[in-house]
């Protein structure tokens, strides 16, 4: 299982490797997979503006939906979490735009996305504390990966935000933190005979940033509505490219600069087939 092995090895690679910087891992990472199953394409682009939006890389999950192609969109930030030590400085990091954190979540907010941390831990969750915390995936999905062996696990921005910094300023645990989220192996459901019930869980996230958007802004009448979800017709052109597999894409970046200019990478995860 791609996502299984690619999660063990990152936890194995801290364990061994403790200095190793987050952007190795998060190159890695999407690599690996990538050329372990077609179902997963990663394009990498040579630069990009982080600063401004937050994010390190966007990620679309391609699914059928009862009207054709149905898309679902993330945008991840990649933070290493110290071991034992207070996190608070790193998930406070601020530049002359912002702080980061607010930056993701209003880039994500604008690009209809959810915004995702993706965390590298060898910190081992505790299943009775991330069923209480996380109220976007079932129990049932969370005991199915509970002994299983993680360096990645994501978490959502509205979350982080609320727990570290809707509340007094304290010690941030990395154990807080990775109770507060769940195993990059849980994606490997994608590939399973139980993939309805991880589709479940897009939907349940769409419900979640729906909710924490108009939460974030005060306002109940929001833009955001329809959440996360994109059909056909309104997946961006830079991102159906990809999803076509083109051979040759040495035109692609200038092509689509104005589009992906805030973007180190953009992955693809293609479930159709596997989400009826």
């Amino acid at each position: 299982m791609p996502f299984h092995s690619t999660s063990a090895y990152i936890h194995r690679w801290l364990q061994s490797q403790s200095a190793v910087k987050e952007e190795s891992i998060t190159d890695w990472l999407l690599f690996n997979i990538s050329q372990q199953t077609d179902m997963v394409y990663y394009k990498t682009f040579t630069r990009n503006e982080e600063a401004v939006n937050g994010s390190d890389w966007e990620w679309w999950i391609i699914a059928d939906g009862n009207f054709g192609i149905q898309a679902y969109r993330f945008l991840v930030q990649a933070k290493k979490i110290k071991s034992k030590a207070d996190n608070y400085p790193l998930l406070s990091y601020s530049n002359r735009n912002g702080m980061q954190i607010d930056l993701l979540i209003k880039s994500a907010e604008n690009k209809n996305a959810m915004p995702l941390y993706a965390y590298y831990s060898c910190c081992k969750p505790d299943i009775n504390n991330q069923i209480t915390n996380i109220d976007y995936i079932s129990e049932e999905l969370l005991k199915w990966c509970q002994d299983c062996l993680n360096g990645c696990f994501f978490a959502s921005a509205f979350a982080v935000k609320n727990y570290v910094f809707n509340k007094p300023k304290r010690i941030i645990y990395d154990n807080k933190l990775i109770d507060r989220s769940f195993g990059l192996s849980l994606l490997d459901l994608l590939f399973s005979s139980e993939t309805k019930s991880v589709c479940k869980t897009f939907e349940n996230l769409n419900e979640h940033f729906i909710h924490s958007s108009k939460l974030n802004n005060n306002n109940n009448n929001t833009e955001n509505d329809r959440g996360i979800i994109y059909h056909l017709k309104d997946i961006p052109s830079y991102v159906k490219v990809l999803i076509e597999r083109s051979d040759n894409l040495d035109w692609y970046e200038n092509e689509f600069h104005s589009d992906i200019k805030n973007l180190s990478g953009v992955a693809i995860i293609d479930a159709r087939g596997n989400c009826d």
